[in-house]
C-alpha cells in the first residue's frame, strides 16, 4: 500500500513536468487511462468515477506548458476522441461512453446558454418561425452518431444534447434558418370546382392551412408555419396568404389539380343577378321546373331547390342575397 502514492508519484514526475509559473507540460504517450484521469484529478482537483468499460490509451502531448485550468479541458478532448465522455454533477466528474452520456446528468439550458469545450449539454431551442418538426431532418446529420435531437411540435421547440462546441455551431446554423418570411398574398381562380370545397380540401391535405371565410374554422397544427386560405364565393376563387414560397407553390399546384372539368362537362354554374332577388327567383325556377305552384314567396336569405326531368341527373341549385349557384 505505500508503494501505491510512490509509484504515481513517479508516474507523475515521468509525464508531468511543473513549471516555475505553475503551469505544466503533459507527456502522456499511450498512457492507461485510468492511470491518466488519476494523474489529471491531481492537477486539476477534480474527483473522478470512472466508468468500468472505460477502457484503453490515451496520448496527450503538449509542446509547450499549460495552465492547470486547461487541463481538465485537455482530457475532455482526449476522451472524446477515444468514445468517452465526462459528465459532471454535484462535485463528481463521471467518465463514461459517449452513448450514455445522454442518460445522465448534464448541463440543461435555453438558446441563451454560453456553450464551449467538449462537455456534454443539453439545450432547448424554442424557434419562431420555422417548424421544429422540419428542422430535425436538417440538423440531425450534423448532430454526433450517439447523441440525439428531437422535437416538441406543441411548443415548437427543438431539445439537442451534444458536446458544447457543436450545439454552439448548430445554434448559429438555427438562427440563419429560424428567420421570418415576407408574406405572399395571391388569388387563385376556379372555373369548375366550388372555391369552399377546394379550400377544405387543401386543409385536409396540408394541416398547416387554416381556412376562413366558412362555417368554422380549420385551425393549423401547433408548431407550423400558416398559410390563410379563403374562399371567395362571387367569383369562384380562392385567397391565399402564404409565409411561404414553396408552400404557396403546393397551393397553386394542388388547386389546380382540383379544378379540373368533370367528365358531364362541369355542373356548377355561378349566375349573379342585377335586379331581381335570388330567393324569389329560385322559387319561381323550382316551379317552372317541377310544374308545381311555387306558392308565396318568403323573403328568406337563401333557397336552395333540385328537380329532375327525363331521367337525367338531378338540377341543383343554391341562391344567395344576389346570386345563385346552380
Amino acid at each position: 500500500m505505500i508503494l501505491r502514492p510512490f509509484l504515481l508519484a513517479c508516474l507523475l514526475a515521468s509525464q508531468l513536468t511543473i513549471a516555475a509559473d505553475d503551469k505544466v507540460t503533459l507527456n502522456f504517450v499511450n498512457a492507461d487511462i485510468e492511470s491518466t484521469i488519476k494523474a489529471i484529478g491531481l492537477i486539476s482537483g477534480k474527483n473522478f468515477v470512472i466508468d468500468p468499460r472505460v477502457k484503453g490509451t490515451l496520448n496527450i502531448v503538449s509542446s509547450q506548458a499549460v495552465s492547470k485550468e486547461m487541463v481538465f479541458p485537455i482530457l475532455l478532448s482526449a476522451l472524446r476522441q477515444q468514445g468517452f465522455t465526462a459528465v459532471e454533477s454535484s462535485g463528481v466528474v463521471k467518465v463514461l461512453p459517449e452513448a450514455d452520456a445522454k442518460q445522465h446528468y448534464s448541463s440543461t439550458g435555453n438558446r441563451g446558454m454560453k456553450l464551449s469545450g467538449d462537455s456534454m449539454v443539453t439545450q432547448v431551442y424554442p424557434l419562431r418561425y420555422e417548424s421544429a418538426v422540419q428542422m430535425v431532418p436538417i440538423l440531425r446529420p450534423l448532430i454526433s452518431p450517439n447523441n440525439t435531437i428531437s422535437a416538441y411540435p406543441a411548443g415548437n421547440t427543438l431539445v439537442i444534447t451534444d458536446y458544447a462546441d457543436n450545439i454552439r455551431r448548430l445554434n448559429q446554423i438555427i438562427e440563419r434558418i429560424d428567420q421570418p418570411a415576407s408574406s405572399d398574398i395571391f388569388s387563385v381562380s376556379l372555373k369548375y370546382a366550388s372555391a369552399v370545397d377546394v379550400a377544405q380540401n387543401l386543409a385536409r391535405l396540408m394541416p398547416e392551412i387554416m381556412v376562413q371565410g366558412v362555417n368554422q374554422s380549420m385551425p393549423a397544427a401547433e408548431g407550423v408555419k400558416r398559410s390563410i386560405v379563403v374562399p371567395d364565393l362571387r367569383s369562384n376563387s380562392l385567397m391565399v396568404r402564404s409565409e411561404n414560397i414553396l408552400h404557396a407553390q403546393q397551393i397553386k399546384k394542388l388547386a389546380a389539380t382540383m379544378d379540373s372539368q368533370g367528365s358531364s362537362g362541369g355542373n356548377i354554374h355561378v349566375v349573379y343577378l342585377k335586379n331581381a332577388e335570388a330567393a324569389k327567383l329560385a322559387n319561381t325556377l323550382k316551379g317552372i321546373m317541377t310544374g308545381q305552384d311555387s306558392g308565396p314567396s318568403a323573403a328568406a336569405p337563401s333557397s336552395s331547390m333540385s328537380a329532375s326531368s327525363g331521367g337525367g341527373d338531378a338540377c341543383q341549385c343554391a341562391c344567395f342575397a344576389d346570386f345563385c349557384r346552380c
